[in-house]
């Protein structure tokens, strides 16, 4: 079991942010210690939405209460998602180096919420920057999506290879890049790395629920959390993506029954 620390959005409806993170880890047997961003009544694609940002300042006594405590110290993972305004990727990023000092061989995965086809960059800039200039280089692995992929690197994603490319430009090492452009209506998911790249393949889908990112970066991070090699975290973590975009069909939101079936059998890896 690992201790993995997961900072993003908590929504009371639905299955985004954490709603979507908490339950694929401790599933996977991990403990999360889960702090909340915002606290909104469902995701913004709702006629109706209430909510509040949690104060950057209570998310720091937070983090120092669970430090006193001694909870920090045996973090194996930490696991940023959405962070509305500046303040948040500063306490993101400080956060990130406070539990690296306890605990050196702590990984850490930024999922970088910017923006999506077509709708484009929904933070503003002046959080956007500093999300891509002082929060992403801190990461051991990100997990962008097309549209964010080519708003961090500048550079345009409309393929597999221009994905794969663009992916090494990042300063992360490992780059999990989703919604990729591919061959015969399909979408691709691609696991870059400094000399390789894995992909796996599916049918693009007329519309996919909300929260489908979060809960394919919470798979991936526990996998890897759990022992298996990134390619073999990709693999099993997108079958269970499927299975959960399967049931959703025609909702605006995910459908996590399928964590609590057995496992699926791992997707079929490409090699890009």
């Amino acid at each position: 079991m690992a201790r993995i620390v997961a900072l993003s959005s908590l929504v009371a409806y639905g299955h985004v942010g954490l709603r979507a993170m908490v339950p694929a880890l401790e599933r996977l047997g991990h403990d999360v210690v889960a702090l909340p961003t915002v606290v909104l009544s469902s995701h913004a694609a709702y006629p109706h939405v209430a909510g509040t940002l949690v104060d950057p300042a209570t998310l720091e006594r937070m983090a120092a209460a669970l430090d006193a405590n001694g909870w920090l110290s045996s973090v194996d993972m930490v696991i940023t998602g959405y962070l509305p305004t500046e303040a948040h990727v500063s306490v993101a990023a400080g956060l990130v180096q406070r539990i690296r000092k306890l605990s050196p061989a702590m990984r850490y995965i930024c999922d970088p919420v910017l923006g999506d086809d077509p709708k484009g960059l929904y933070l503003p800039l002046e959080t956007a920057n500093p999300l891509r200039d002082e929060l992403l280089p801190l990461a051991d692995i990100a997990t962008p999506n097309a549209f964010e992929l080519a708003w961090l690197s500048n550079r345009p994603v409309s393929s597999i290879q221009t994905a794969i490319s663009t992916a090494r430009t990042l300063r992360p090492p490992l780059v999990l890049a989703t919604s990729i452009p591919a061959a015969n209506d399909h979408l691709a998911t691609l696991l870059v790395g400094p000399t390789s790249a894995h992909a796996t393949s599916s049918p693009q889908r007329a519309k996919a629920p909300s929260g489908t990112g979060d809960l394919l970066t919470a798979l991936l991070a526990g996998h890897l959390a759990s022992g298996k090699t990134p390619p073999d975290a990709l693999a099993h973590a997108s079958a269970w993506l499927e299975q959960c975009l399967d049931v959703s069909t025609g909702s605006h939101d995910l459908n996590l029954a399928p964590l609590y079936a057995s496992p699926p059998s791992p997707l079929v890896l490409l090699t890009a």
